[in-house]
């Protein structure tokens, strides 16, 4: 008997279904050594429509934009994914409240519809967090409910939760050891890695068709009058080639100016501000949720308290930098400033509870004729598409919350050079889940107790690897070893080491350590476990197994 219309239609999805899980499976989780030397060769041989130059969340952002509306698209990194601002952030992804302030309500407006659409994309990495915003005295919480209001208000049908007053007991109650004698506010924002999720749309760039590597430098750009691609060094061997395409977009962030000056000089469009974090041991501050005090400057600033893990960071600063772009230091004047916002309400820290720190530049556009007295905190953090020379697109400004918006609009304006295309999918693309976070959460815990593994070990790798949960749980299966701490009470397993070089391109010791584990920023002084090793192999498998 000939099969119904709906019994069809009910088998083509599942095939089609079947065919995108057997697709990602085979592309997005080939992404190593091995992947990265198959790019550059790709690289040297092919014209493609774009070359993409860095690989921090908005490069990544426009490569994923472009490959899926069917471009041919090229990546480069000087370093590895996520090696500057986009993993060096304050790992909120929010929808800006402070910029009411600055009566930015389109940025507001913009940021909390990125935020709900992230939380869609990737749940299991973007997941709300209670934030305590304290008031200390009666202008302050008028002032606060007043802007809550306002931002309940713009996030309607967008919203995380609303916001209500808390008392100070209330306040003791989520944060014991809290000394403050005042209460505020409880709203919602978002907590991410941001790093990780840098990393996720790289790989799901990778999956569209997008050719990327990092570690692969670009020392000049090509042509003349136009730009026409670049010349690229592979940091790792030493090898050149060149890269050409049509048009090139330089998301080089911080380092903007410095890759537009490979072609033309010009004013200077950026001035960068440094932001710094300092993280606390276990225990040293108990927090189950996110909050925010004011800074004991007297300057106006805030300070975010933000539990992580067994951990709890603080930051940050907002400071003009002028200096190295590489590697920004967090200076004694920086660690005094959050050590002074943390020990009023937490009279017992001291600096001997910090384990590590981090600091990030922020790419912010520099604003002609501004005043002297104009700080860093004043300048907008909107983003800016021009092109100079021709040929080549400059994207800078703008924020790790937005990048999805940023590329969208940089890839809309492409679309005119570079001829008819599909419109962007962006919405509508997982970032490393495919399914229901609560579904993966709940097999996860079942499979991690059939390997004699905590629930919270299958909980771990969901949240931080998604569909790779479940090759990850196979793997620990095979070899059992695989599902230990790297270290006597750390929560990070061994497989974790072994997903960076197979499935993340990790390629060297610092891209597993600070950006895929985010290991050292958990303990500064923190080394591969003995028998470990970083070193590359062709095999995908690196030589992380002991």
């Amino acid at each position: 008997m000939a099969a119904s219309s709906d019994t069809r239609g009910s088998l083509n999805r599942r095939c089609e279904t079947s065919l995108r899980t057997a697709f990602y499976d085979l592309f997005v989780t080939l992404f190593s050594a091995r992947t990265r030397e198959a790019n550059l060769a790709w690289m040297a041989e092919n014209l493609f429509d774009l070359l993409v130059i860095g690989g921090g969340i908005t490069g990544a952002g426009i490569a994923l934009d472009a490959a899926s509306r069917g471009f041919s698209v090229a990546l480069v990194e000087k370093d590895d994914f996520a090696s500057g601002t986009s993993g060096r952030s304050s790992r909120l992804v929010h929808g800006g409240i402070r910029y009411l302030e600055h009566g930015d309500v389109g940025l507001v407006h913009e940021c909390l519809r990125e935020r709900k659409i992230l939380l869609q994309l990737a749940p299991h990495l973007v997941r709300p967090v209670p934030m305590y915003l304290l008031a200390d005295s009666s202008r302050a919480r008028a002032l606060y409910g007043a802007g809550l209001t306002g931002y309940d208000l713009l996030a309607f049908g967008r919203n995380v939760g609303i916001h209500h007053r808390v008392t100070a007991g209330r306040v003791r109650q989520a944060v014991p050891g809290f000394d403050g004698k005042h209460g505020g506010y409880r709203f919602f924002e978002c907590l991410t890695d941001d790093a990780r999720l840098t990393i996720e749309v790289a790989r799901t760039a990778h999956a569209f068709g997008a050719v990327l590597a990092n570690h692969a430098k670009v020392e000049g750009l090509l042509g003349d009058a136009t730009v026409k691609g670049a010349t690229v060094a592979d940091q790792l061997t030493g090898e050149r080639l060149d890269v050409r395409a049509r048009v090139t977009v330089n998301a080089g962030g911080v380092w903007a100016d410095h890759i537009r000056g490979l072609a033309a000089g010009g004013v200077r469009r950026l001035q960068p501000s440094k932001g710094v974090h300092l993280v606390f041991a276990p225990a040293a501050i108990q927090a189950n949720v996110a909050f925010v005090v004011p800074s004991a400057a007297q300057d106006g600033r805030s300070v975010f308290l933000v539990p992580w893990e067994d951990r709890v960071y603080a930051g940050t600063t907002d400071t003009p930098y002028d200096g190295n772009l590489d590697e920004p230091a967090v200076d004694p004047a920086d660690r005094e400033y959050l050590l002074a916002a943390v020990t009023q309400n937490f009279p017992g820290v001291t600096e001997r509870d910090v384990t590590a720190s981090w600091a990030g530049l922020r790419p912010l556009l520099a604003t002609a004729g501004a005043r002297d007295d104009v700080t860093t905190q004043d300048l907008s953090r909107r983003h800016a598409v021009f092109e100079d020379p021709p040929g080549l697109f400059t994207i800078t400004g703008g924020k790790l919350t937005t990048y999805r918006a940023m590329a969208e609009d940089l890839v809309d304006r492409l679309a005119a050079t570079l001829g008819p295309a599909r419109r962007c999918r962006t919405r509508s693309i997982p970032l490393g889940l495919h399914g229901s976070v609560d579904e993966a959460l709940t097999l996860s815990r079942a499979q991690a107790a059939r390997l004699g593994l905590p629930p919270a070990a299958g909980e771990r790798l969901v949240h931080r690897y998604g569909d790779d949960w479940r090759d990850a749980i196979r793997m620990i299966g095979e070899e059992p070893a695989l599902g230990e701490p790297v270290a006597d009470g750390l929560p990070v397993l061994k497989i974790e080491l072994e997903l960076a070089r197979s499935r993340e391109m990790a390629m060297t010791d610092e891209d597993v350590l600070v950006r895929r584990t985010r290991l050292t920023t958990r303990d500064a002084s923190f080394r591969l476990p003995a028998g470990w090793s970083a070193a590359a192999s062709p095999d995908g498998r690196n030589g992380l197994t002991p």
